[in-house]
């Protein structure tokens, strides 16, 4: 069990996701947290099919390339969630993710809640268009926070434009040794 769980969100293999998320991994590990990282770009999974097994289950019960990183939300005691910002919206591959998470609301004669309640969450939103990311900086925040129950203890936003890739941003990289020191 990894005490984080990040996940880049990004189809690009070196983009500032990547850049960002892994400063925040380095700082954790010197910290001596174990953090499982994956890249969505690489699984292979699909979305929510609404099949409700989950809701006896109490977790998602598709298999495929979501799996481990549903196994490591649940186990783990906080996450990074790394999101670009393409056209004002979270990208898909981070939407696919979302709709699985569904497997973690539980449902009784009071509402809704977690499975997986008190996690702490760090929510990175990166874009290279210069238009401001607060509706997707609130909209991943919002699935944290109110159908996951987490704590998200922190934000960043990194616009490429005009400050350059995150990679070579001494001061992006120590605001993610920051956020990251906050999990």
């Amino acid at each position: 069990m990894a005490d984080v769980t990040a996940i880049i969100a990004t189809p690009r293999k070196n983009g500032n996701c990547v850049a960002i998320v892994n400063r925040m991994v380095e700082t954790l590990r010197a910290e001596g947290k174990t953090v499982d990282v994956f890249n969505l770009r690489d699984v292979q999974g699909s979305g929510c099919v609404a099949c409700y097994a989950c809701k006896k289950a109490g977790k998602c019960v598709r298999k495929d390339g979501i799996t481990p990183i549903l196994d490591s939300i649940a186990q783990s005691g906080s996450l990074i969630m790394a999101v670009p910002d393409y056209f004002g919206q979270p990208c898909s591959q981070y939407r696919v993710l979302e709709d699985r998470l569904y497997g973690f609301v539980g449902m009784n004669e009071n509402g809704f809640f977690s499975t997986v309640p008190g996690k702490k969450a760090a929510v990175v939103v990166t874009s290279g268009s210069g238009v401001e990311s607060d509706d997707v900086i609130r909209s991943v925040s919002k699935v944290l926070t109110n159908y996951l129950q987490a704590e998200v203890v922190g934000t960043m936003h990194y616009q490429e434009r005009p400050d350059g890739p995150a990679a070579e941003n001494p001061g992006a990289l120590d605001e993610a040794s920051a956020l990251a020191k906050k999990l």
